[in-house]
C-alpha cells in the first residue's frame, strides 16, 4: 500500500475551529464515517476513526425513558428524580445529557460533538451568566465543566466543532484549525492565547468530578411488535402502532441498518432471555455482539438469526451496538 501520510488526533479532547465555510463540520462528517470503510473512489478512504466513536447532538422533543443524567442535570424543580429521568418531549440541553449517558452505556470511547447541533446552554455558562446566574439556581453542569473528568476518569476523548467560544482552549490537548478545507495544528497557539487571555471563569467551574451512571436493566414486556415491522428509510422504522425517528441517529448510513434494528427489537421482545429485567444495556449489547458476530456457522450465521422467518435474509446490513442502544 506504500507509505501514507497525514494528520492523526491523539486521545483526549481536540478542538476543531476556523472559519465560517472552511470545512469545520465537512471534517467532522468524514470522522463519523470513519468508522465504516470506504470503497474505492469514496475520497475518504483514507479518513478512520475510533470504532467506538459516537456522534453527540441535541434532540429536542425525543423520548427518554429511565435514564441517569444526574452528571449534568440536578437540582430541578418540584424535585424531579434525574438518576431515573423519564419524558416524551426533552429539551436541548436534557436531550443531549441522555445522548451522552445513552452512548456511554453502550461502550463508546469517543464523542463527535458539533457546536451547531448543540444546546448553546448545555455546552457553557460563561462567567458573567453565572455571576448572574448562581450555580445552585442553574440545575444544568454545562459540557465544560465535564469534559476534562469524561477523559481522565472515563477514558471517553472528546473531538468538538468550535467557532463561537475560546473557553474550551484552556482545557484542549489538540486544536486544529481549518481553513479553505485544510487542516492546520494550531495547538501551541491556542494555549499562548488561553494563557494570555484568561477565559474569567472560576477554578470551581472549570473542573468537577464527572459522577457516577446508574446502568439501565431492560424488559422484554411491549418490545415484540404485535403490528407490522417495516423500514423503508434509515431515518424512520414503522413499528406497528410506533414510529421509531432515526433522523437524528446519524452514523447509519443504510436503510439495511435500519431493517435489521427492527428486527434486532422484535428479536429481544420474543427473547425474554436477552430482556429479562435483570440484565443491564450493555450486557444485552454484548450478547447480541456475541450472537451476530461470534456465533459458530453450526448454530446460525449472523444477522440471518434476527428473522422472525428463519430464513437467509439478504436486506440486512449489521448495525453497531451505539445504534442499536
Amino acid at each position: 500500500a506504500g507509505t501514507v501520510r497525514g494528520m492523526g488526533i491523539k486521545k483526549g479532547i481536540a478542538l476543531i475551529i476556523g472559519g465560517g465555510f472552511h470545512g469545520k463540520s465537512t471534517l467532522l462528517q468524514a470522522l463519523q464515517v470513519g468508522v465504516y470503510n470506504k470503497v474505492k473512489g469514496d475520497g475518504r478512504e483514507l479518513v478512520s476513526c475510533d470504532p467506538a466513536a459516537v456522534k453527540i447532538r441535541a434532540e429536542d422533543g425525543r423520548y427518554i425513558q429511565r435514564t441517569d443524567v444526574s452528571p449534568f442535570i440536578n437540582n430541578l424543580p418540584f424535585g424531579q428524580d434525574t438518576t431515573c429521568f423519564s419524558t416524551g418531549d426533552a429539551s436541548g440541553s436534557t436531550s443531549q445529557a441522555a445522548n451522552i449517558v445513552e452512548a456511554m452505556e453502550a461502550g463508546a470511547t469517543t464523542f463527535l460533538v458539533d457546536e451547531d447541533t448543540c444546546a448553546t446552554n448545555f455546552m457553557i455558562r460563561d462567567a458573567r451568566m453565572q455571576a448572574l446566574v448562581a450555580p445552585e439556581k442553574e440545575p444544568i453542569t454545562a459540557f465544560i465543566q465535564k469534559v476534562g473528568p469524561l477523559f481522565s476518569q472515563k477514558g471517553v476523548s472528546t473531538v468538538m466543532v468550535i467557532g463561537g467560544t475560546g473557553d474550551f482552549f484552556e482545557l484542549a490537548d489538540t486544536v486544529i484549525m481549518m481553513e479553505k478545507y485544510a487542516a492546520v495544528d494550531m495547538t501551541e497557539e491556542a494555549r499562548k492565547i488561553a494563557a494570555s487571555m484568561p477565559s474569567g471563569l472560576p477554578a470551581a467551574a472549570r473542573s468537577t468530578d464527572f459522577g457516577t451512571i446508574r446502568p439501565r436493566k431492560v424488559k422484554h414486556d411491549g418490545l415484540a411488535s404485535t403490528g407490522k415491522v417495516s423500514s423503508k428509510s434509515m431515518r424512520c422504522i414503522s413499528y406497528g402502532d410506533t414510529e421509531i425517528e432515526l433522523t437524528f441517529v446519524e452514523q447509519l448510513v443504510e436503510v439495511t441498518q435500519a431493517r435489521a434494528i427492527a428486527d434486532i427489537i422484535q428479536m429481544l421482545g420474543d427473547r425474554g432471555s436477552f430482556a429479562d429485567g435483570k440484565t443491564t444495556m450493555a450486557d444485552i449489547l454484548s450478547k447480541l455482539d456475541k450472537l451476530l458476530l461470534d456465533m459458530p456457522p453450526a448454530e446460525g450465521i449472523g444477522l440471518d438469526q434476527v428473522s422472525r422467518f428463519k430464513n437467509p435474509a439478504g436486506y440486512y446490513a449489521l448495525p453497531r451496538r451505539y445504534e442499536i442502544a
